[in-house]
């Protein structure tokens, strides 16, 4: 036992030291800067009314609310992001009864081991909220204030656990649908306030985001499905993708979400209710990705999926070929995470970073006026630098973070008389007759360039 306790603490020091070490070589981008800007820059009232915008919950942003208040710099949203992943660790290493080397498997995938805690955003609270939930799954009925109050935090963490909360939710009333008592009505009703509370939220944020109303390159094709299935399990090989699109649907479907449905029964039948809620759950994120919300091929959504299994893993007594099927979708993970930390280190995530330290150095004067030509990409600047003004040409309002609303959707091409200095993505071109010059050019090397064009130059008038 005592042996057993010490391997433990000394996994859990090991992932610690190497999540440490990656977020002091990341460099943060747009999606992860922006809800540290909206927290940092607006009250509470205002926070809550943009985030029904955004398109995620509010959990994210009431989490860095207030560290935002201390006038902390951006660096301990990073901080936050470790600590909550090796909380999630910790509580997977301790409490959890699958064996050593599953355990391995999943603290050191690339998904646990680099996205969850590197990439700052509202993706690192799931594993923490699951793996509670799936701690007090079997203690639901002795103790269904924390199981429904678990439940409640997940559904709010990102509009891809809502499905997996609301079944976990319905499962716990069908079973207790004879045993309500003054002891679980209580968390029973404050839950289902809380889904309605999210409903009516996310028809809000599907009529105003104009990303999502206007189905602006944000929704699943199946030909995608086949580069996001390569990022969790083979990385960059996506020759597949090349297939003709007038069938990719159908060889989307048939090749990828009817085997993983029979996998899943499989892997549980023999309980039918941690099968239920893990294909629905996951069945649920597909049908996200499809008609509400994609935008981008990361990491994180694919880890989704494999997060669910946890849960049933962690709640059925599994047999050999199920732990050997189980280990053997994480051992790619496990290939792919000293890649990708050591491109993080090689190389920057974004631009962000390096045009914040040319601006500080460079352009440090007070009435610095600054214009920005993509307002979309420029969050990450203005989170590195908190005291500077920027000008969106697109609301024309001085403003640190960009906002999803159907105002704001047009992009102007005139910038401001008195403009001193501008900064724009290597996807937006400047006119022959603006008096611009450029003086600045952020890393060719970003990772994050190829998909986020976070590339920036920094121009002045020429006088």
């Amino acid at each position: 036992m005592q042996n057993s306790k010490n391997f433990n603490i000394f996994l859990l020091i090991i992932y610690i030291l190497i999540t440490c070490t990656s977020i002091f070589f990341h460099e943060i981008w747009r999606d992860e800067a922006q809800a540290w800007c909206l927290a940092r820059d607006l009250n509470f009232i205002d926070l809550y009314t943009q985030t029904r915008i955004e398109g995620h919950p509010f959990l994210w942003y009431l989490t860095l609310f207030p560290f935002t208040k201390m006038h902390l710099p951006v660096e301990a949203m990073q901080i936050l992001s470790t600590i909550l992943a090796s909380l999630s660790v910790a509580l997977l290493i301790f409490k959890s009864p699958v064996n050593k080397f599953i355990k391995c498997l999943i603290i050191f995938s690339a998904g646990m081991l680099y996205y969850i805690p590197s990439i700052a955003r509202n993706y690192s609270l799931i594993p923490l909220l699951l793996f509670s939930c799936a701690y007090l799954y079997q203690k639901r009925e002795e103790k269904p204030y924390l199981y429904l109050f678990s439940i409640l935090l997940l559904s709010n963490t990102h509009i891809y656990m809502l499905g997996f909360s609301l079944i976990s939710y319905f499962c716990y009333l069908y079973e207790i649908r004879r045993k309500i008592n003054k002891k679980n009505i209580v968390p029973i009703c404050i839950l289902f306030l809380n889904f309605c509370f999210i409903g009516i939220s996310l028809l809000h944020s599907m009529q105003e985001n104009y990303v999502i109303s206007e189905k602006i390159n944000n929704t699943l094709n199946f030909a995608d499905t086949f580069l996001l299935i390569s990022n969790a399990f083979v990385y960059k090989i996506c020759a597949i993708s090349a297939f003709s699109r007038k069938y990719i649907n159908i060889i989307g479907i048939t090749l990828f979400y009817i085997p993983l449905i029979i996998y899943l029964y499989s892997l549980f039948k023999a309980d039918k209710k941690i099968f239920l809620i893990c294909s629905t759950g996951i069945t649920y994120i597909f049908l996200a990705f499809l008609y509400v919300y994609f935008n981008g091929i990361l990491y994180q959504k694919m880890f989704l999926i494999l997060l669910i299994l946890i849960f049933g893993l962690w709640n059925i007594k599994a047999d050999k070929i199920s732990k050997i099927s189980f280990s053997i979708l994480f051992i790619s993970g496990l290939i792919i995470a000293p890649i990708v930390i050591s491109e993080d280190i090689k190389y920057n995530f974004s631009g962000s970073k390096d045009i914040a330290k040319y601006i500080k150095a460079n352009l440090n004067s007070e009435n610095t006026f600054i214009c920005v030509g993509n307002p979309y990409l420029f969050s990450g600047i203005s989170a590195y630098l908190p005291d500077k003004k920027f000008y969106n040409i697109v609301t024309e309002t001085y403003i640190t973070y960009y906002t999803y609303n159907k105002t704001g959707n047009n992009l102007k091409s005139a910038y401001p008389e008195n403009t001193s200095y501008s900064i724009v993505t290597d996807d937006i071109k400047i006119p022959d007759n603006d008096q611009l010059k450029m003086i600045y050019k952020s890393s060719k090397t970003n990772l994050s360039s190829k998909t986020q064009k976070e590339i920036f130059k920094i121009y002045n008038e020429i006088k």
